[in-house]
């Protein structure tokens, strides 16, 4: 989904090609929108895409805070109150999604080993992952702007951050590695509170092996990204054949996703994914093709907006085990 889950600008929040002989290809064709030279056709082209632009890794902050000036006073911005709050809950609930309990989540099997938990993170929780983010994509190894360029220093902009926990995924190479290689940063850990998330999504999903993830690939999207359909396939040959899922988690404005058998998008089904949805899709979905066609602006709940500062975009987190 790359969120690649790999989450691009949703993988929309990715990206490549040599790359576009490769199986995950397709990441930078689909991010590559409305931005530098290229179009997404255009780098079907495997001499389009040659060598890599400088990587930005200038700070990133996905809650920015509002700066007073000095014509206006400081912005004060009010969390809900309680009645907001309960009433967030409730629609929620009413809707079968996440109150925090877990216990009785609205969960639909989308096709065998694709299940889908509909709005199962809570608001509160979704708050935890939005600050975490944040905390690390701030700080070494953190969030960081993949480019790609061709023989004449032009070339695709991706339309996402893009921040690896646990290991780092290179998208040129399509390989995990301990260090980012533009820059040498080591991954973040996921932290525990993440695997506690996916401990307790897994429990909902008992035709699946569970997994205890070691990757963690954390993508912020812009309202324009996009990400053509691709399937997640870098991990290990011993993951891939026991068919261990992918975990992938949305949050903040919702995303129209794509997923079928092959790429052709035409053929493939569309899911819409709100903020506080779980896809998982392991066994005989793991190499299911999937991608994001649309992100909707204003979407994003506003008890999250007032509480964490979120831009506008939406953030998608993929837990794997490699």
């Amino acid at each position: 989904m790359y969120g690649r889950g790999r989450g691009w600008s949703p993988r929309t929040p990715s990206p490549f090609n040599r790359v576009a002989a490769n199986r995950d290809g397709d990441i930078l064709r689909g991010a590559a929108l409305q931005e530098g030279t290229k179009t997404p056709s255009s780098l079907n082209d495997d001499n389009n895409i040659t060598k890599p632009q400088p990587q930005s890794h200038d700070p990133f902050d996905i809650c920015p805070r509002p700066l007073p000036t000095k014509q206006t006073a400081p912005t004060v911005v009010l969390k809900p109150s309680l009645l907001v709050t309960n009433r967030e809950r409730r629609k929620q609930a009413a809707e079968g999604g996440g109150t925090g309990t877990h216990s009785h989540p609205l969960v639909v099997t989308l096709r065998p080993g694709m299940i889908l938990l509909k709005k199962y993170i809570s608001v509160s929780e979704q708050v935890t992952i939005v600050e975490k983010c944040r905390e690390l994509g701030r700080g070494s190894g953190g969030f960081y702007q993949p480019g790609y360029g061709d023989e004449e220093g032009e070339g695709a902009k991706l339309r996402l951050k893009m921040m690896c926990l646990g290991k780092h995924w290179d998208p040129l190479s399509t390989h995990y590695t301990d260090h980012r290689p533009s820059d040498g940063a080591k991954p973040p850990e996921i932290p525990p509170e993440f695997h506690r998330f996916v401990r307790e999504a897994m429990a909902h999903a008992d035709t699946l092996h569970p997994i205890t993830p070691d990757i963690c690939i954390v993508n912020f999207y812009s309202q324009n990204g996009r990400l053509g359909l691709h399937q997640d396939k870098d991990e290990s040959e011993e993951s891939l054949r026991q068919g261990l899922p992918v975990v992938s988690f949305s949050i903040g404005d919702s995303a129209d996703f794509l997923y079928g058998d092959s790429r052709d998008v035409d053929k493939a089904k569309k899911l819409l994914l709100e903020s506080g949805d779980v896809l998982i899709f392991g066994g005989k979905s793991r190499n299911v093709f999937h991608g994001v066609s649309a992100i909707h602006p204003m979407t994003a709940p506003n008890p999250l907006l007032h509480q964490t500062y979120l831009r506008p975009g939406r953030l998608n987190l993929t837990f794997r085990q490699y």
